[in-house]
């Protein structure tokens, strides 16, 4: 593919972008829930206002004109995908649920 399009309106964070960002496809979405949490504007992915469909597609056509700026959002989108890697995440989920545990044993 050559760009992720997430029109969603509504979204914490969508597995579709961690997808595209785990396979090199660069990525336009809406700023929706916590998306803006997973990409950085114009880094690793292109946000635009909920419902803009025009400026859904101006990005659109930004990723596939410019070479430079999809190879940007390729590599730092692969980046990204490190920080969500189970690998990564497993330890403070753990952690997070031994401390929910823990406190539901105190009280």
């Amino acid at each position: 593919a050559d760009c992720l399009l997430n029109p969603s309106t509504v979204d914490n964070m969508p597995i579709s972008i961690l997808e595209a960002f785990a396979s090199g496809v660069p990525v336009v979405s809406t700023c929706a829930g916590g998306i803006p949490d997973m990409i950085e504007q114009g880094v690793s992915g292109l946000l635009v206002p909920i419902g803009d469909h025009e400026a859904m597609a101006r990005e659109l056509l930004r990723v596939l004109q410019d070479a430079s700026l999809a190879a940007g959002l390729r590599q730092a989108g692969l980046r990204q995908a490190e920080r969500f890697a189970w690998t990564r995440v497993r330890a403070q989920w753990l952690d997070t649920y031994r401390r929910v545990a823990g406190e539901r044993r105190e009280s």
